[in-house]
């Protein structure tokens, strides 16, 4: 028998050859050739096109090109059944990678080979110890698919179930909402630990239309799930970006600075020059008089590697900053109170945006540094209503059971239960600094004095002028008895800094607290 003749001969082999050829540009052509050149009409990338821009050149391997839908009907018409998943490096790093596809059938989600490739990439990711990152432009569930009993199948979708519930297998997860987002593609940024959205996507529960099909009420997409919802109203996102490429580049920064898992080292960095660690600049950032705001970045910025730093939930809860950035090479999480919205004062936005990043820090072993400037916890009937003591208590735990290194810098006022909040020297602080012009009390003297003395200060038969000195007195002496000296020289605080000097503090402190030498 010859080779033309054979089962296994070299006509076989062409013909197989040539139907894998023939599927793999099925597979590449995504949604077809009018549906990529809409998507790039609109100024967006594909799906394929946006992880392989996301990883390090050459990097992106993709599994599962060739699954379709389950449907008949459907299969020929949606390669890779609506999402791109795959592998590829971030600096070196690997990291796994979820897209929505919104060429294929508006990028909505089979419940066969699409959720089966969704699961398998989060499990290896899981087991691996990859950062997980989705990039979300789609439907959610394809509603054909999802109708009647099927819908059982959904109790194993990981964006449902969300985190690992063993700490220890814990990845980063983050997400870029570059477009339309419904569903599963819009509940991830709930379970994400970083998120970032372009000016011109949206994400929801639901599109508009089923809004309008279930309620009867009509609303844009926008006003549903836009970017000034998501960053300043319901915190979802982190930052808003200009264009996809910054979205990514985001995404690329987050992952520089975390660990692969949460039983994975930090991505420490060789430290700086020395000579490098002296910031004059500190001694001016902060103005003499403690009722004149400033902006606690341009402190943060003065401390860290480069003045680089990823900042989190950046319209949102804007009396308190969090970023994670560098000093000396080492991963920090950096708590500031901005004086410059609610004169630093933690309201209900701002606990919950504390307790998130707090969480985070501590699940993959960030060091945190705190940077006091708080009057207190805003008090009032809004607040109250809003739940603002079960959203302090909630940070009061999460700060209780964290487990890495803390070390905080009194800056300037540091008053009551936000003293406590913000790692006061109450709780096991590896470090407690303080700057000369530091206070520290249960409230501010203003309202302190107002409290205790407003009886005589009233008097309607005291001398005028008496009662001015008087209360100005009374002032003085409860802000000097809460300057940094006494609680230093009782060891409460570990030592009075000259603010140019803070960068150099906190290097050292990182060192001893993690037992790393230059």
């Amino acid at each position: 028998m010859n080779a033309n003749e054979s089962p296994g001969g070299r006509p076989q082999r062409e013909a197989e050859l040539a139907r894998l050829a023939e599927r793999r540009a099925w597979a590449d052509g995504l949604g077809g050739p009018d549906k990529v050149a809409r998507q790039h009409a609109r100024g967006r990338m594909t799906a394929r096109e946006r992880a392989n821009a996301l990883v390090d050149e050459g990097t992106f391997v993709e599994l599962g090109a060739l699954a379709h839908a389950e449907d008949p009907e459907r299969a020929e018409r949606s390669p890779g059944d609506g999402i791109i998943t795959g592998y590829g490096r971030i600096d070196g790093r690997m990291v796994a990678i979820e897209a929505n596809d919104a060429t294929v059938l508006g990028g909505s989600n089979g419940m066969e080979a699409a959720l089966r490739k969704g699961d398998r990439v989060r499990d290896f990711a899981e087991e691996k110890g990859y950062p997980l990152i989705y990039l979300a432009e789609g439907g959610g569930g394809r509603v054909g698919d999802m109708m009647g009993w099927v819908m059982a199948k959904t109790g194993g979708m990981r964006s449902i179930r969300g985190h690992s519930s063993d700490p220890r297998r814990r990845v980063p997860m983050a997400v870029a909402v570059l477009g339309q987002s419904y569903g599963s593609a819009a509940l991830n940024t709930g379970i994400a630990d970083f998120a970032v959205m372009t000016r011109t996507s949206s994400f929801s529960i639901s599109s508009p239309a089923l809004v309008e099909a279930a309620t009867g009420g009509q609303v844009t997409e926008e006003e549903l799930g836009g970017p000034d919802v998501h960053s300043r109203v319901t915190g979802l996102v982190d930052r808003v970006c200009e264009s996809e490429i910054e979205a990514l580049a985001a995404i690329r920064d987050f992952v520089g600075l975390v660990p692969l898992s949460a039983a994975k080292p930090l991505p420490i960095q060789e430290p700086d020059d020395p000579v490098d660690r002296r910031s004059e600049d500190l001694r001016l950032i902060v103005p003499e008089k403690s009722n004149r705001a400033f902006d606690m970045k341009r402190v943060v910025r003065a401390i860290v590697d480069g003045g680089r730093m990823v900042e989190f939930q950046e319209g949102y809860g804007r009396s308190l900053v969090t970023a994670l950035a560098r000093v000396g090479g080492v991963p920090v999480g950096l708590v500031g109170n901005n004086s410059m919205f609610k004169a630093g004062s933690i309201d209900v936005p701002a606990a919950q945006k504390m307790a998130r990043f707090l969480s985070m820090c501590d699940t993959f072993g960030i060091p945190l540094v705190f940077l006091h400037d708080v009057p207190g916890v805003l008090i009032g009937k809004e607040p109250e209503h809003s739940g603002i003591i079960r959203h302090m208590m909630q940070v009061m735990t999460v700060l209780g059971n964290c487990r890495v290194p803390r070390i905080a810098v009194i800056v300037r006022k540091s008053y009551g239960l936000a003293f406590a909040a913000m790692s006061g020297s109450w709780g096991p602080n590896t470090f407690t600094f303080a700057w000369p012009s530091a206070r520290i009390g249960f409230m501010a003297p203003e309202a302190g004095v107002r409290i205790a003395f407003g009886h005589e200060l009233a008097d309607p038969g005291a001398d005028p002028g008496a009662l001015a000195a008087r209360h100005a007195g009374l002032i003085d002496q409860w802000d000097q008895s809460g300057a940094p000296w006494m609680a230093a020289g009782m060891a409460y605080i570990d030592d009075v800094i000259d603010p140019a000097e803070t960068r150099e503090k906190v290097f050292r402190a990182l060192e001893i607290a993690l037992g790393r030498s230059q």
